[in-house]
């Protein structure tokens, strides 16, 4: 029996303020992420799909997101007829009100779907002779923990949680003993926790840092519960490119102006339609104004820009202020204007959402 695990697909996710015929460029790219994922899982052929949150980005989410999810639970059931579709509700899209029944609660409308968004579900699938648990984010944060149990009944047993599972206040401490699989989610990388325990981690780099995903695939994993072996599959995403820290000259505006340009340069295939962040070692953050015209011009060509410099520490007085407000107060009185606003939107940390992405 094969189970197609997919997680953190943050449908509705917007970031960056980048927009194209009315939608945001990030909101579009996770859309087609869970549109190519849901076409590779159909390739798998599997006998169960399970989604470990977070489903969507916030637990209002716009129309669109609603209608790509729906879309793809129809590619399933067009390609695999009664192929089982099983979800829990993540921290992001746990309804706010007690008595909410959220958003997933529409799609167990589908036949072959059901969703938990708060409380603890067991589905078992008498023909299949499958027992699925499901532990959405809120039942693991309540006391008491719910109980968890493989149904001894049944050929196949899999628990599809919402969380981690170590002995952390806000962790779901689980003995694995029992389950032929234990579908993890929460964890935006993927990776094989124990034998039959994993993340699939998310279908694209999202959050406030996408810079510490950079190196790593995208996808969702495929599982034998027969053999109990794991198989990642990738799906392509959205480029993000970190460049490692270059150095660069302080205080010469025409040396840093042809440094900076040269560490673009290196970029592989070029800046275009990429999320990049670029960092330099040795200026202070007013020399960033130096580049106010080739960075203006660079951000249309990429869908996000990011230019930082090292903190310069005890150059700059007022340790709590933020190194925007550190970098405005270097500027000379006859700084060009809108030199401010370029180090605000240069220094200012980078966010997907204004919420933490986990």
């Amino acid at each position: 029996m094969i189970v197609a695990h997919l997680s953190d697909l943050h449908l509705g996710h917007r970031a960056f303020d980048r927009w194209e015929q009315g939608v945001n460029l990030r909101e579009r790219d996770l859309a087609l992420a869970v549109q190519r994922a849901f076409e590779a899982v159909v390739e798998q052929r599997p006998d169960l799909v399970v989604i470990t949150g977070d489903v969507f980005d916030r637990p209002d989410p716009p129309a669109a997101a609603l209608v790509t999810l729906t879309r793809a639970i129809e590619t399933l059931r067009s390609a695999l007829g009664d192929t089982p579709v099983v979800m829990v509700a993540g921290a992001r899209d746990t309804p706010r009100r007690s008595g909410d029944a959220g958003a997933l609660a529409a799609l167990d409308a589908f036949p072959n779907v059901e969703a938990a968004t708060t409380m603890p579900r067991s589905i078992v699938y008498e023909q299949r002779s499958l027992h699925v648990q499901l532990i959405p984010h809120a039942a693991v944060l309540r006391n008491p923990r719910p109980l968890v149990e493989p149904d001894p009944r049944m050929r196949h047993n899999v628990l599809a949680v919402c969380g981690l599972v170590t002995d952390a206040a806000d962790a779901l401490p689980i003995d694995p003993t029992g389950w032929d699989y234990v579908a993890l989610g929460s964890d935006h990388t993927h990776r094989v926790v124990a034998p039959r325990v994993a993340h699939a981690g998310s279908l694209e780099r999202v959050g406030s840092s996408p810079w510490r995903e950079a190196g790593e695939e995208k996808g969702f994993l495929s599982v034998d519960l027969d053999d109990g072996a794991v198989t990642f599959h990738p799906v392509a995403g959205r480029p993000v490119v970190a460049m490692a820290p270059s150095r660069a000259p302080r205080g010469d505006p025409d040396r840093i102006r042809s440094r900076f340009s040269e560490v673009v340069r290196e970029i592989p295939g070029g800046i275009d339609r990429k999320i990049v962040r670029v960092r330099l070692r040795g200026p202070v953050p007013s020399d960033l104004v130096a580049l106010q015209g080739l960075v203006s011009e660079l951000s249309q060509r990429a869908v996000h820009l990011s230019v930082e410099v090292d903190d310069p520490g005890g150059r700059v007085s007022g340790a709590g202020a933020s190194l925007s407000d550190r970098a405005r107060g270097l500027l000379p009185a006859d700084a060009p204007a809108g030199a401010a606003a370029l180090l605000d939107r240069l220094l200012a940390p980078d966010s997907s959402s204004g919420e933490d992405p986990r």
